[in-house]
């Protein structure tokens, strides 16, 4: 199969560097037949190679040191985004950590590094170039022979490659060696074939005399589990053999919202991983390894590895920091928390022997998840879930309305950073104060800040950021009259933690606390600051007990000015251990810490910690480990007697003891089980609130929490029931108006890469009239709150199953990432029953329907009322559309999973009507289709307009044009003017619209057939042909005679093209 990215050379090239080709590869390259659903299957693995060595190239170019090897084998670099980078640098290096390993020990014994399923891995190039090991370590690259021909070509057409490992012979007739020297050797063979690769090995290198290290990385989960099993027993057949192991595991089961992205997005791509599930754990991995003969297994997950300073060192973590922004570290931790290094050897020797493992674990870290583990009684509590109709936010901060009403600002959508507030209500609790004003739409788009209700009623918003690398000082105050701004920071800061107290004897002083978080450049800071309305922010000195610099830790007041801190993560990148109470003394000058001891706790960063009834209860983040489902929520009580408690004095103990326990809250959260990574938490009248968050799910797509979780909290130790759930407080989402702050300002970050010249233009129209003088102005607009019908409520996953016989089939576009691009086909066209269609696009496969007429689809244009007449009764053109009907060319139904729609015009005028789910259109004139490289006679562009680099690291454009920028909802109805180029993503799963084409100019429509409504004009088309005859008139002359007077006539047209302009602008 042909790599995506073009990564190889022309077949003629190498031909002139080597003999003849290999016969293996003449083979292949006559095969004409239809492949079976096996080669299928194997296309599509090796398939994986291509967008795995592109990663890597971006890792490649930004982190490691020349030489580069992935050049040779990526021909165009695609730089992916921070977290993939990382994630990708992570994986490197812990295969790196065994390879060096076992090449630096000491052995009599020839060495032996076999990389199984290795595709265009460069690992051999690597290790030779350092000049160590050429002549003394053999390398032996095997995959399936399609792609090791063309390793072996490339290999042969780079001298930088080749002369790492000539003197090479490459013509071996019909053998499955397909190169072969000293120093390195590629075997085209399938893993499925132990037996052929047995007798292929032990001709070539006799490993029964050597000391083997064979690597797996990523590429045994793809075979059937026999299989998968097969490679790992064969190995043992070799005495003196490790065996290192890297893929995906399920830390916490199918079932976390990760997982279930990662498993999804490898079925779609119809490479789904066959093991997983067999062994979805380390210690099925362990067990998998040592019932197949291996004596000594490690095991550990990548984000282990990373807390592990032998395996990467500060000095790596602090590079890594020097080379871009980074602050996606709780997605960091999913992903390497769903990965696991695993080395197993079948007979170690002495302790300094090549097979002795290097992945022994820290006996302190496996201490600290015994406590984690260590049995307490928990809760057992109701949980009632309810729709979030608000926006997808995470990293967001909870302000208070109300003891019923509570906010969600800022934060960072599915659009980039936000500054809008969606109000979350429990109804039927009697409101305890008025209502308040929301944040203003003037304060910046920020997230990571915090919002903390003082102890007068006040609420201080403190902080934030823009990017990673830009941190935020400004704070302000919001009182019964609106938001103030007050003192700034000290220094910008975000993932800095706070909580209100109360100061002085009597005064009751209200004051916010703040510790820690990331300035400017990303540093971590360690300075704890007061904030009081009079006197602004003071830097507190440090009494007693010194904390390490940290960002994301959480805080909690337990008393007028004492509390509890925990979490957090150091600048490096790794999790900080440690529980510690503190205490402002000295007149509100100094504060004093000191660490706690609670069993059961592990260190996690990015948690809430909220107060409430039944104790302090910790939420969420990320561990060290995998929080289960069981593990996610705790609840922290203070157990100390009451003799122990009394007037916190200076002494020398500066902290009285406290004794603290920690208990499980059981939630069943069912089949709406959030991720609690960016999340917000609020407790008020018994029932704790859970809502937002979500996190990028590395390369596999975004997850966002969709539901507003209520969970009823116990008093006296009685667990509560209650059916009062919060819900979103729709009347103010449907009070947003056009330039609110329910529309995202900030778009600098954000989908479209492209300066916006404005959001689009949003009317209400009530005539026929108004919408013929609107369209005459040839620009795109948007009309709010006409009648469509029915369809925008009724209009669910659900009822179209139900409406539309789920058996009928139809066509869709099938697409290979987030970006369809009609003119590379990255998709395939698919006929499956309507009801599978829905079901998968659901499940956030990349799909895309535009219905076709039901009876003569090659003929006729799509008629939305005769081809789905189940439907027809829901929708319909109100009178002020009125032109719309008269003129209509087609209406064709568009459903769409989360994939993007390619940049491209259309010759009709049309109006896009939005059903169900959310999108955003952008939208550039008809000038630019010069600048978007549309090929002559084509309506649509090659290149991408949507940034999606923290999903699939897709490019950027190089000179992005402005654009109008129009985000839809249900109801909304966008008319877009001829030759207007549009492109549209959606925001959620799942899209449904109609799209009516009507022709609005009174001639120049081409005669004859015209199905999609975008064939160009008779004029243009003449042209093109009066183009040819021009061009063939000139035949017989000299070229360079040609080419000018061509030119000529090029500049002549292009000067009656601007002359057109100017007279009609």
């Amino acid at each position: 199969m042909e790599p995506d990215f073009g990564t190889l050379p022309a077949r003629t090239k190498v031909e002139s560097r080597v003999d003849k080709p290999a016969s293996i590869g003449t083979r292949l390259a006559r095969k004409k037949a239809k492949p079976s659903q096996k080669q299928s299957r194997d296309e599509n693995v090796m398939g994986t190679n291509n967008s795995s060595i592109v990663s890597k190239r971006s890792v490649e170019r930004l982190y490691i040191d020349k030489p580069h090897f992935l050049q040779f084998f990526v021909k165009k670099p695609i730089r992916r985004s921070p977290l993939i980078n990382r994630g990708y640098w992570l994986r490197m290096h812990a295969v790196e950590t065994i390879v060096s390993n076992f090449l630096s020990k000491r052995t009599e014994k020839k060495k032996i590094v076999v990389n199984l399923g290795c595709g265009y891995d460069p690992l051999p190039f690597k290790w030779l170039a350092t000049g160590k090991y050429k002549n003394v370590v053999t390398f032996v690259d095997v995959d399936h022979p399609e792609l090791m021909v063309k390793k072996r070509d490339v290999i042969m057409q780079h001298h930088e490659l080749e002369d790492l490992v000539s003197p090479v012979q490459t013509d071996m007739g019909d053998s499955a060696v397909i190169l072969r020297s000293n120093s390195y050797v590629v075997v085209g063979c399938d893993l499925r074939d132990t037996a052929k690769l047995s007798g292929i090995l032990d001709k070539e290198l006799n490993l029964s005399g050597c000391t083997v290290l064979c690597v797996a990385e990523v590429s045994v989960t793809y075979m059937d589990l026999a299989a998968a099993d097969g490679v790992i027993q064969w190995a043992t057949r070799y005495d003196h053999v490790k065996f290192c192991l890297l893929e995906q595991y399920l830390p916490d089961g199918d079932k976390h919202p990760f997982a279930q992205k990662m498993l999804r997005h490898f079925e779609n791509l119809n490479t789904p991983l066959k093991c997983v599930h067999t062994y979805p754990n380390l210690q099925d991995q362990e067990s998998r390894f040592q019932g197949a003969g291996y004596r000594s297994v490690h095991v550990r997950s990548l984000w282990d590895l990373w807390h592990d300073s032998s395996v990467v060192t500060p000095r790596h973590q602090k590079h890594l920091n020097t080379v871009e922004p980074f602050d996606e570290w709780e997605e960091l931790a999913l992903f390497s928390m769903h990965y696991f290094l695993l080395e197993a050897v079948k007979c170690p020797d002495a302790p300094d022997s090549a097979e002795t493992p290097c992945l022994v674990s820290d006996p302190q870290r496996s201490k600290l998840r015994k406590d984690a583990e260590a049995e307490t009684k928990g809760h057992n509590l109701q949980i009632l879930t309810s729709p979030n109709d608000g926006q997808r936010r995470k990293f967001s901060a909870v302000t208070s309305f109300s003891g019923d009403r509570i906010g969600l600002h800022g934060g960072i959508g599915s659009e980039g950073r936000m500054q809008t507030t969606d109000r979350f209500q429990l109804p039927g609790v009697e409101a305890k104060c008025e209502r308040l004003p929301d944040p203003p739409s003037n304060i910046q788009a920020r997230a990571c800040h915090t919002i903390t209700r003082l102890n007068n009623g006040k609420d201080l918003l403190v902080g934030g950021r823009t990017s990673p690398h830009e941190a935020m000082h400004g704070c302000r105050l919001r009182n019964s009259n609106g938001w103030k701004a007050v003192h700034d920071l000290p220094k910008p800061l975000y993932r800095h933690c706070a909580t209100a107290v109360t100061l002085g004897e009597g005064d009751n002083v209200a004051g916010v606390l703040v510790f820690g978080g990331r300035t400017t450049g990303g540093k971590a800071n360690g300075e704890w600051y007061l904030w009081q309305e009079n006197n602004g922010w003071d830097v507190l000195s440090v009494g007693y007990g010194n904390l390490e610099p940290r960002f994301g830790a959480t805080i909690a007041a337990t008393g007028p000015c004492e509390g509890l801190l925990l979490g957090g993560m150091i600048e490096e990148g790794t999790l900080c251990n440690g529980v510690f109470e503190w205490s402002i003394r000295d007149n509100s000058t100094s504060i004093w810490v000191r660490q706690v001891e609670i069993v059961g706790l592990a260190p996690r960063m990015g948690a809430c910690l909220v107060p409430s009834p039944a104790g302090l209860l910790l939420i969420g983040g990320v561990s060290r480990s995998m929080l289960t489902e069981g593990e996610e929520i705790l609840c922290i009580r203070d157990v100390t007697s009451k003799e122990h408690q009394g007037p916190r004095e200076v002494s020398q103990t500066p902290l009285i003891a406290r004794f603290m326990e920690t208990s499980p809250v059981t939630v069943d959260f069912g089949s709406s089980r959030p991720l609690l990574v960016g999340h917000a938490a609020y407790a008020a009248d018994l029932t704790l609130l859970i809502v937002g968050g979500g996190a990028v799910c590395f390369s596999f797509g975004a997850h966002w929490n969709r539901e507003i979780w209520t969970i009823h909290l116990p008093t006296n130790g009685e667990d509560a029931c209650s059916d009062q759930r919060w819900t979103t407080d729709k009347d103010v989402l449907l009070n947003r108006g056009p330039g609110s702050s329910g529309e995202m300002e900030d778009f600098k970050v954000q989908t479209i890469h492209s300066a916006i010249l404005g959001d689009i233009f949003r009317t209400r129209i009530d005539t026929a009239e108004e919408f013929d003088r609107l369209t005459d102005e040839a620009r795109p607009f948007v009309m709010e709150d006409l009648d469509i019908g029915p369809c925008t409520q009724s209009w669910t996953a659900d009822e179209l199953v139900k409406k539309v016989p789920p058996e009928r089939i139809v066509t869709v576009h099938q697409a290979q990432d987030n970006n369809m691009n009609f003119q590379h086909k990255n998709f395939q066209y698919v006929k499956k029953p309507f009801g599978e269609f829905i079901a998968e696009c659901l499940r956030g496969s990349q799909q895309y329907m535009r219905s076709l007429s039901a009876e003569k689809p090659a003929d006729q244009p799509a008629r939305f009322h005769d081809d789905f007449p189940e439907l027809r009764d829901d929708f319909r053109l109100p009178g002020q559309l009125a032109a719309v009907s008269r003129n209509q060319h087609s209406s064709p139904l568009r459903i769409s999973g989360p994939v993007n729609m390619w940049l491209h015009y259309d010759v009709m005028a049309n109006v896009l009507c939005q059903i169900h789910g959310a999108k955003v259109v952008g939208l550039y004139p008809p000038a630019d289709a010069l600048v978007f490289h549309i090929p002559p006679g084509s309506s649509t562009s090659p290149i991408n307009v949507f940034a999606n680099d923290d999903i699939d690291g897709r490019s950027v454009i190089a000179n992005p044009r402005p654009c109008i920028r129009a985000i839809l909802t249900p109801g909304d109805v966008l008319y877009i003017p001829p030759l207007w180029l549009h492109s549209a993503a959606p925001m959620e799963n799942l899209s449904v619209s109609i799209n009516v084409f009507f022709k609005n100019f009174e001639k120049g429509y081409a005669a004859g057939r015209d199905v999609y409504g975008n064939r160009d004009l008779q004029p243009y088309e003449n042209g093109r042909r009066g183009v040819e005859k021009m061009v063939k008139a000139f035949d017989g002359l000299p070229k360079d005679v040609s080419s000018v007077y061509l030119e000529r006539l090029a500049d002549e047209l292009k000067q009656k093209a601007r002359a057109l302009r100017e007279k009609g602008g």
